[in-house]
């Protein structure tokens, strides 16, 4: 189970282009599209691995309006949902996004 001291990593394979306020994931290997709404575009954005899902949220509730926990919990719904389609691994401790 995803918890708000957990982070996001993202997968290489999965590219990422803005359309307006929206964005368009594409992983690549599997050629399959997924749609994210502003905020879910900002999060993903945002998730570089070094930031928990609490640091997130944080950030997210600066920039929309949303409590706190109502982010948290969005937003772990949406990280299982990215973690199902393996869009995203959850990790216990922080990882470096820039390539080795």
């Amino acid at each position: 189970m995803i918890q708000k001291d957990h982070f996001l990593i993202k997968d290489s394979d999965v590219l990422f282009t803005s359309m307006g306020e929206d964005a368009v994931l594409l992983h690549v290997q599997r050629g399959d599209y997924y749609s994210l709404n502003r905020v879910g575009a900002r999060l993903w954005v945002l998730a570089d691995g070094s930031k928990s899902i609490s640091d997130l949220a944080g950030r997210i509730t600066q920039e929309f309006e949303i409590s706190q926990e109502q982010a948290e919990k969005d937003i772990i719904e949406l990280a299982e949902q990215l973690e199902k389609e393996g869009l995203v691994t959850v990790s216990e401790t922080p990882q470096d996004d820039k390539p080795a």
